[in-house]
């Protein structure tokens, strides 16, 4: 069966969930050591990474030493944020991600009479919002769909609310027709190609698009413009079945994540049968014993990213297969740690000082020991791991 909103189910118990804590546990001790000082306020090796992760680590164990930690990660984050002359504004690499955790650890606590942190951050967005015809980046990491992330969690705020239209419509001048639907091009995509992906392509809007018209007041445009986002997938639906990348970041995981959340805010049966079909496929990719070998431990591009995924997949559906998948990455996820290496025994791929790819520690939520710890204490607990909002994993 599928879990309800807001109900949580442990992925794991006995001698695997022991596993999986007793790596967050080392993941904290390293990250609680003399780290270098993160050069950024950002969710990329940040202060704010870290104090995701000691935030939720105190949620799902009472530790209170992780919730003094937290905040002390945050306050530095917030220091560094006043710092800078001209921060960046996206949701992965500037401002809006600090006020993103900001807003989320903090809003349960909060009254109606409390200062609010981020109402400077409200107004600069808004102006940014305003500039039309948007040609600047559209996607999750760092454009539009982020700042929509965090919009939604700002809900019910006035400010909050008027975000959302503005986003809606700088995605709709930002989209190119195909066919009979639409589609986003990013700089970055290979040959200029419309991308699918989550990160950076059409399943980051169409997610988005479906949490606004699930949580927000009402958007006239969200609807005609998610319709067509889907239209331009379902167009070219089987053409990388079985070929493209399996991981949260691209290819058919992320995105059938976003179709079934999409299927669920429409109403859409067909949406979901399509979305199940896509889930199913990435679920047996690297299904054998050692495929798996050699993959990043990471969320974004990694094993657990992907135990994530499938774990919150499987909740929303009931699907065994995509259980027996989030079993897998997991089991992977834990054969990836080497004590004594790295942070909590996890190296993960990343951009060496030379330019060249290799392994090296991260502590990032994305990237990094961080996000790995987060995803092994909700594979490990009851405790809703509502952090998953930033990957569109999750609505309120």
């Amino acid at each position: 069966m599928s879990a309800g909103p807001g109900v949580w189910f442990p992925l794991v118990t006995g001698e695997s969930a022991a596993q999986a804590l007793a790596a967050v546990e080392a993941i904290a001790r390293d990250l609680s050591g003399s780290l270098p000082r993160a050069p950024a306020p950002a969710l990329v090796r940040g202060n704010v990474d870290l104090a995701l992760f000691f935030a939720y680590m105190e949620r799902a164990l009472g530790r209170a030493e992780a919730g003094e930690r937290a905040e002390q990660h945050l306050e530095r984050a917030i220091d560094q944020l006043a710092e800078q002359a001209a921060p960046a504004a996206n949701l992965y690499g500037g401002f809006a991600g600090v006020a993103w955790v900001t807003e989320h650890l903090a809003a349960p606590e909060l009254s109606a009479e409390d200062e609010d942190p981020n109402a400077e951050i409200d107004e600069a967005l808004l102006t940014v919002l305003r500039r039309s015809p948007w040609r600047e980046e559209f996607d999750l990491v760092g454009g539009l769909v982020g700042w929509g992330v965090y919009a939604l969690e700002r809900l019910p705020r006035t400010s909050a609310a008027a975000m959302l239209p503005l986003v809606v419509a700088r995605l709709a001048e930002r989209a190119k027709p195909a066919g009979r639907g639409i589609v986003w091009h990013h700089p970055q995509a290979p040959g200029g190609e419309a991308d699918p992906g989550m990160a950076h392509g059409a399943a980051g809007v169409i997610a988005l698009l479906a949490r606004i018209l699930q949580e927000g007041d009402s958007v006239p445009q969200a609807a005609p413009l998610l319709d067509a986002a889907v239209d331009a997938i379902l167009a070219r639906e089987g053409e990388d079945d079985g070929q493209g990348d399996v991981a949260w970041c691209a290819g058919n995981a992320g995105l059938s994540a976003a179709l079934l959340a999409a299927a669920r805010a429409r109403g859409r049966n067909d949406w979901e049968r399509t979305a199940r079909r896509l889930a199913a496929i990435a679920a047996g990719r690297y299904a054998g014993t050692s495929e798996g070998e050699g993959f990043d431990p990471a969320l974004c591009h990694g094993t657990a990213g992907l135990s994530h995924l499938f774990h919150r997949l499987y909740q929303a559906t009931g699907d065994s297969e995509l259980l027996a998948a989030a079993h897998r990455w997991l089991e992977r996820t834990l054969a990836r740690r080497r004590p004594g290496e790295g942070i909590g025994g996890y190296l993960c791929r990343t951009r060496l000082a030379d330019g060249r790819s290799g392994w090296a520690a991260d502590p990032g939520f994305l990237g990094g020991a961080a996000g790995i710890g987060l995803a092994l204490l909700a594979a490990a607990t009851p405790i809703d791991p509502a952090w998953d909002r930033l990957l569109l994993l999750s609505g309120r």
